[in-house]
């Protein structure tokens, strides 16, 4: 399915509101309660999204099997969204939105997300070959992304992997929106890793106001700039390494020129 920038913007901001609009009804539920319930969803619709993929690679699904896939997606970033809408209205916002378990689901989706689309790229080689070549990079550069999405999701399940993970992963989601930025290709093809950066970035800075252990905890301005810096460290990363990577192929000179 086609998905548009405005589309999973409006998909996560309907979920803001609606968790908005039910936030003040479930106050009563603890913080860690609320939380395993949020997990319960992104694990179900995780399963979802894996059962309607396998499927559809083993066999030619019939039409509600896709539909079904595309819609756990669609439900997956509107739970994202209603998790910020539940806690705008709740005293304990920051206890909620720190749970451990809440972070996890929030990794959890992360992580399959990225897999599947590691494993998506290694079923249309043909195509991603094609586009990456055209965009000036070499095979061997794509086999790499395929697997460091593979491998790098599914470490962001491990606790103590999750910052070196973060890291290259912002690098990689930064590098697709530049090569499309490059290559002149219009916005809408770069939707998922514009959505994925908001995620990684709002999941950083949770995760920084989640280290309990410090003394003094860290404030949620503290956080925002030291995610803001990390975040902004990745992108000059992957402009400078896109455009290395690009200069070192000596299959640049048949790249497509950008607009």
């Amino acid at each position: 399915m086609f998905y548009r920038v405005d589309y999973l913007f409006a998909l996560i901001a309907a979920g803001f509101a609606a968790g908005a609009l039910f936030s003040k009804s479930a106050e009563r539920l603890p913080a860690s309660r609320l939380a395993r319930i949020f997990y319960f969803v992104f694990a179900l619709l995780t399963v979802l999204r894996i059962a309607t993929y396998v499927f559809s690679a083993v066999a030619t699904p019939p039409h509600f099997v896709d539909v079904a896939g595309s819609l756990a997606g669609d439900l997956s970033n509107v739970a994202f969204g209603a998790a910020f809408g539940f806690a705008i209205r709740r005293k304990d916002a920051r206890v909620f939105l720190t749970e451990p378990t809440l972070l996890d689901a929030f990794f959890l989706s992360l992580a399959f997300t990225y897999a599947l689309a590691g494993v998506a790229k290694a079923f249309a080689m043909k195509p991603m070959t094609d586009f990456f070549t055209q965009s000036g990079y070499s095979v061997g550069f794509l086999k790499f992304i395929d697997i460091a999405e593979i491998f790098g999701g599914m470490a962001l399940l491990l606790p103590w992997a999750r910052v070196p993970v973060w890291f290259g992963l912002m690098i990689d989601m930064f590098g697709a929106v530049l090569t499309h930025v490059h290559n002149g290709d219009p916005l809408n093809d770069s939707s998922g890793a514009i959505i994925l950066l908001i995620k990684l970035v709002a999941v950083a800075i949770l995760f920084g106001l989640s280290q309990r252990e410090r003394s003094p905890q860290p404030s949620v301005a503290q956080s925002i700039l030291r995610t803001a810096a990390a975040t902004v460290l990745c992108f000059c990363i992957a402009f400078g390494g896109s455009a290395a990577l690009r200069h070192a192929n000596p299959a640049n000179s048949t790249a497509a020129p950008a607009n």
